[in-house]
């Protein structure tokens, strides 16, 4: 398994179809506009187009900046327009002395700030007991976690891992309270609602599953993990058509780990045998030999998972699974 509160875990905010067209259009819209104004600038005062054009380049990136930070937290919105001055003003002064080094001087400057407020912001302890967790020593992650909760319980990230803690010690419970906690401070955080469905995943829940995976994806729809988990869990459910969509969308993309890979070509092919599809099932399972060298690291990985109800399930697909590459290997030595 892998990796957290609102009250309704796929409670998500869509963007509308205005904002959509905003994010793609506003952008062009504002370029362009600065050529035309560019334009213009050089018919009627051609000896001070640098200076005007950068003022107006600049000044137009503060309006999109403010912009697109209107309906962030008014600390979150200063902070943006307070870093993004030094780019701002490196672009500016670039454009007007024909000089890249100030823009690249600017950008730096913007850079080490964001650098540094991230690194300020977040909690030693929560470094700390990530460092711990990571390297297996989950009872000091969680100690160190609880205290960094203690002293920051705005920082969403320190539920998050909290309840990857809980998870690691079966205590499904406390690790949903936490992910839902993490949730109530930051709603569009993705990474949460793949925590949540791996508790639920983990518990054999998998109608709730779906719908953490289905507000994951919402959030971020090119995550192919994502697609592969909504997969296993409609999968498991008998949702066969839907499963064999998401998973058919997670072959197509980047998994970090060849046993996903493995895994969602292998329920791809049961899904698509289950509604009749045998034909088309064949080319999935055919598909899995590509990554058959993802099937020892798997069974080791859910042999030293913890006794999570879902565990069992998945070893006894690593039996089915073994059987099919199997076969596959003896009809490509018969071709």
């Amino acid at each position: 398994m892998t990796q957290q509160t609102s009250d309704n875990p796929t409670s998500t905010r869509r963007p509308t179809p205005k904002e959509l067209r905003l994010s793609l259009f506003l952008p062009i819209a504002i370029t362009l506009a600065v050529w035309v104004v560019g334009a213009i600038i050089l018919v009627i005062v051609p000896l001070q187009f640098n200076l005007i054009l950068g003022l107006l380049v600049g000044l137009s990136l503060v309006i999109y900046l403010v912009y697109w930070t209107r309906k962030a937290r008014r600390a979150l919105q200063v902070t943006a327009v307070l870093f993004a001055i030094p780019a701002l003003a490196g672009i500016t002064w670039g454009m007007i002395q024909g000089s890249l080094t100030y823009t690249f001087a600017g950008l730096a400057v913007t850079f080490v700030l964001l650098l540094g407020q991230r690194l300020l912001n977040t909690p030693f302890s929560y470094r700390a007991a990530y460092r711990h967790f990571v390297n297996g020593r989950n009872d000091l992650a969680l100690d160190l976690i609880s205290r960094s909760i203690a002293a920051r319980p705005d920082f969403w990230e320190s539920y998050q891992l909290r309840a990857l803690l809980h998870l690691m010690n079966l205590n499904f419970y406390h690790a949903e309270q936490d992910a839902r906690a993490a949730l109530a401070r930051k709603p569009n955080a993705h990474p949460v609602y793949n925590t949540l469905g791996q508790i639920y995943l983990a518990q054999n829940r998998f109608a709730d599953a779906v719908d953490a995976y289905t507000a994951a994806l919402e959030l971020a729809p090119d995550y192919a993990l994502y697609n592969f988990h909504l997969g296993l869990s409609q999968y498991r459910l008998g949702q066969y058509r839907a499963a064999a969509e998401a998973l058919a969308a997670a072959t197509q993309g980047t998994m970090p780990l060849l046993e996903h890979d493995l895994q969602a070509s292998y329920y791809l092919g049961r899904s698509l045998e289950a509604l009749g599809e045998t034909a088309v099932a064949q080319e999935a399972f055919t598909l899995m030999t590509k990554f058959r060298e993802g099937l020892a690291p798997l069974r080791r990985n859910l042999e030293q998972q913890p006794d999570y109800p879902h565990v069992a399930l998945q070893l006894a697909d690593i039996a089915d699974m073994k059987a099919r590459l199997a076969q596959q290997e003896d009809e490509e030595s018969n071709e």
